[in-house]
């Protein structure tokens, strides 16, 4: 598979020692898996040694007659100071080309981090703020989320824990969806490029619709106006979303890439955390004598000497079908924490087969958490939850469900969920 330029900039900077550890990872997963990494590495390495070799002969007066290059540690420094001349002169390319580029941000909520094509750290973003080539954006939380406007007039949402950049193309106006979750309505325009999304498995391509992307290991893709075009990336097939209709695309070539009909909504949900594990974000522990399903809460770090410790449920990869919130329904949670310290149910709501609305959450008093280290049952009406945006209206009645988080703010709390359901209103009574 040919690599794209902001996978060559990542190998570059590799070189250099410029990642940072969660790049890093990513950089050695991409080096372990794709041949052609591989072979972009070694040529950049050995081409920077060759121009070493060169520089040093002319200095002696020895004819540059240059045999193929062996790379050893006393080239290094001279080579890795080459690749820094490239990698600069890429990413100055990157930033200095199609600069129409752009995304304004027009709306904010939450704790969030702005990155330079270079990987240096922006101040965080505030409305009016303006997204150029190569930069990237990365919501910190659950409750985050950002809204950007396109120069025609589109808009896009990011929403949760999600990293979204802005990359070259020649033909459209490009993105990358390292992770989370993304709300399009793309304008239709005769003036601008299509727009196309690239995530972990696929990429999606649009120039006017309404559709909205979930990325992890998988990329669910729902549309709800308009046609999307997805291409898997692990083979180039293809097929065209039409509205009311989705597809869910993972690395694998044995399932079918295939656009069906989105599900008709369903009034209660439960993770089935054990069987949908690409569903949940947390830290698995060991079954023990009192609870067969244990998930601790994974600290985040939201700012600076600033972390929570949170755990999220997602409906869509679960393979549910859309969860619609009713009057009257509410959320079952079964749960452990070691302090009396208040936690925080929060939930992300669409529209219904449209775009985000918006946050909701409810705070939970340590009253109601029962003794510390032993186990709670915690229902919660939906008429408790509030929303984060105070823009919105006061209920998530109407909407769909998007995903479920909970939160400690302590470390201390050790918080623990075991069960986590979403309950109709026959029920919750």
């Amino acid at each position: 598979m040919a690599l794209n330029e902001e996978q060559q900039a990542s190998l570059l900077r590799h070189l250099n020692g410029d990642l940072s550890p969660t790049e890093t990872g990513d950089v050695a997963r991409l080096l372990k898996e794709d041949a052609e990494a591989r072979a972009f590495l070694r040529g950049v390495a050995e081409q920077a040694v060759v121009v070493a070799d060169v520089e040093r002969l002319s200095q002696h007066g020895t004819p540059t007659k240059i045999a193929r290059p062996v790379f050893s540690p006393a080239k290094w420094s001279v080579a890795a100071a080459i690749t820094l001349l490239l990698a600069g002169s890429f990413l100055f390319a990157i930033r200095s080309t199609d600069q129409t580029h752009t995304a304004e941000v027009v709306a904010i909520h939450g704790p969030n981090q702005h990155l330079a094509a270079d990987g240096t750290t922006l101040a965080e973003l505030k409305p009016g703020a303006m997204l150029k080539l190569g930069d990237k954006l990365r919501t910190l939380s659950s409750r985050s989320w950002v809204e950007l406007e396109l120069a025609d007039g589109s808009h896009m949402t990011v929403s949760g824990r999600s990293s979204l950049r802005l990359t070259r193309s020649e033909s459209h106006r490009a993105f990358r969806l390292r992770y989370g979750n993304l709300w399009a309505t793309i304008a239709k325009t005769d003036k601008a490029k299509p727009v196309s999304i690239v995530t972990e498995t696929a990429m999606i391509r649009a120039s006017d619709a309404q559709f909205d992307i979930e990325s992890k290991e998988i990329s669910v893709v729902n549309v709800n106006r308009g046609q999307v075009t997805t291409e898997r990336l692990s083979d180039g097939s293809t097929v065209d979303i039409m509205a009311d209709h989705q597809t869910v695309i993972s690395m694998s070539q044995h399932r079918e890439l295939a656009a069906v009909r989105q599900p008709e909504p369903v009034n209660q949900w439960n993770c089935g955390m054990l069987a949908s594990p690409e569903a949940v974000f947390g830290r698995w522990l060991e079954p023990n004598e009192k609870n067969r399903v244990r998930l601790r809460a994974t600290p985040l770090l939201i700012g600076k000497k600033n972390t929570i410790h949170a755990t999220n449920f997602s409906v869509r990869s679960s393979g549910s079908p859309p969860v619609l919130i009713e009057q009257g329904a509410a959320f079952r949670i079964h749960l452990t924490t070691q302090t009396i310290d208040p936690v925080f149910i929060g939930i992300t709501t669409k529209k219904r087969k449209g775009g985000y609305f918006g946050k909701y959450v409810d705070k939970v008093e340590g009253k109601w958490l029962g003794q510390p280290g032993e186990a709670a049952v915690l229902q919660l009406p939906i008429k408790n939850f509030a929303p984060l945006d105070k823009t919105i209206s006061p209920s998530s009645v109407g909407m769909e469900l998007t995903d479920i988080w909970v939160v400690a703010e302590k470390e201390n709390a050790e918080l623990e969920i075991h069960k986590v359901e979403f309950v109709a209103r026959e029920e919750s009574r």
